[in-house]
């Protein structure tokens, strides 16, 4: 009598939270605008790069094409802004507001928006002069960060749950 033994069924595959797109994208976002504000006189080509790297960025993230495209120029556009200084903080509020956008948030996640608009002004009072601009990108970006984490908790917290949906037989 021969036993014959069958194979357990493997649990369905999850759904990975990081998919491939995220973290490329998010990584080729975050060196773009690096490499666009990291540019100095001898690194010009930086400045050519920088935003090239930042557009692929926003092109591999996962999301609906419409709101990709959306958010290229005026992200592209606060990417390079933030080279002139500490005065134009607010361009965080720009980026945060196209990271929102392109990660499908819910409309009451966009008050997390207040976090660098108001650390723009506090930026803009405490640092006075260009040679501050290295303080105002961590900060600046510390902020945009920590708002988009916030987002996220919003988003999550007040997720209103789906009722199930009964069928007529």
């Amino acid at each position: 009598m021969s036993t014959t033994t069958l194979p357990t069924p493997s649990p369905p595959a999850r759904r990975l939270e990081f998919s491939g797109r995220y973290v490329v994208g998010l990584t080729l976002i975050v060196v773009g605008v690096a490499l666009s504000n990291l540019m100095s006189t001898y690194t010009l080509m930086l400045l050519g790069i920088g935003p090239l790297v930042q557009l692929i960025g926003w092109l591999v993230m996962p999301g609906a094409l419409w709101r990709r495209l959306l958010v290229l120029l005026p992200c592209l556009l606060a990417g390079l802004v933030l080279r002139a200084g500490p005065d134009f903080a607010g361009a965080f509020v720009v980026l945060l507001a196209g990271w929102l956008l392109v990660r499908h948030r819910p409309l009451h996640s966009y008050l997390t928006l207040a976090l660098p608009f108001v650390a723009s002004f506090a930026l803009k009072a405490a640092l006075d002069s260009y040679s501050m601009t290295w303080v105002m990108l961590l900060l600046g970006t510390l902020v945009t960060v920590g708002g988009a984490w916030a987002a996220w908790w919003l988003a999550e917290t007040r997720r209103i749950p789906r009722k199930s949906v009964r069928t007529l037989r």
